[in-house]
């Protein structure tokens, strides 16, 4: 008797065990597809090339950019029903003349918004860029205030402004701003597209056609208060005018929008 009883016990063990296994064996896989950006660089209304002098008509300002660049990390795309998708470990460094970014994989379907921060996480804005690879990596022109100034440089605008009372002389002076350390990482929650507007992900998304977010990163929204005659021509928020930069960074949540 106690022999059958163990029997059984082990069958009905067994069985469930199988079911079990079989069950996991049948779930398929979640499809899945790229997502990246198209980021545009901007300057109001047009579009900026490295070294092209463009008038900025909300301020009257002429200058060029010559560097423009920041990191974006933190990324989290919104599905329509409001699943929040985080893509883990992805560091971009969006420059002056790339516009096209693979972010990475997620799951297919509709998605309405779009979050990432200006800037690194602070535990990756500890780690040193000679043991990195990709864009983490020793950069030229350098994006690493280092280890004295706390790690990377999160936002990199370099280039010249013409400072003539009628803005249409020689853009003749010339600006750096670096912006940067943990306290000022910037989260940007982009608005929610409209309704047919939305970005498609499918399976057949991938690397080289991936299911782009259009956004424009308008510099002249970003640098709309500085005074390029008087503001200093080299800030950093460690140097003596750190002022400026912060003015510069309170612009940043403000400079992108959807390309439409």
């Amino acid at each position: 008797m106690k022999t059958s009883k163990l029997i059984l016990i082990a069958c009905v063990v067994a069985f469930f065990s199988c079911k079990k296994k079989d069950n996991t064996e049948n779930t398929p896989p979640t499809p899945m597809g790229t997502i990246g950006f198209h980021l545009h660089t901007n300057i109001d209304t047009a579009e900026a090339d490295s070294g092209e002098v463009i008038t900025n008509y909300i301020t009257h300002q002429r200058y060029q950019l010559d560097v423009a660049q920041f990191y974006i990390s933190g990324i989290v795309a919104y599905k329509t029903d409001g699943t929040a998708e985080p893509l883990n470990n992805a560091y971009l460094l969006k420059n002056i003349d790339q516009e096209e970014y693979i972010i990475g994989q997620v799951p297919t379907g509709n998605y309405k918004s779009i979050s990432f921060n200006v800037g690194i996480d602070a535990a990756t804005n500890q780690t040193d860029p000679t043991t990195h690879t990709g864009v983490l990596a020793v950069q030229d022109p350098s994006m690493w205030f280092g280890w004295q100034w706390q790690g990377y440089i999160f936002m990199n605008v370099q280039g010249y402004a013409d400072t003539t009372a009628t803005h249409t002389g020689q853009v003749n002076k010339a600006f750096t701003y670096q912006l940067g350390g943990n306290n000022e990482l910037k989260n940007i929650h982009m608005p929610d597209r409209a309704s047919g507007t939305y970005v498609t992900v499918t399976t057949s998304n991938t690397n080289t056609l991936p299911a782009e977010f259009h956004i424009i990163c308008d510099y002249g929204i970003l640098l709309n208060g500085v005074n390029f005659k008087t503001n200093n021509g080299a800030a950093t928020p460690y140097n003596s005018d750190s002022t400026i930069v912060k003015a510069i960074e309170s612009n940043i949540p403000n400079m992108f929008r959807y390309e439409e």
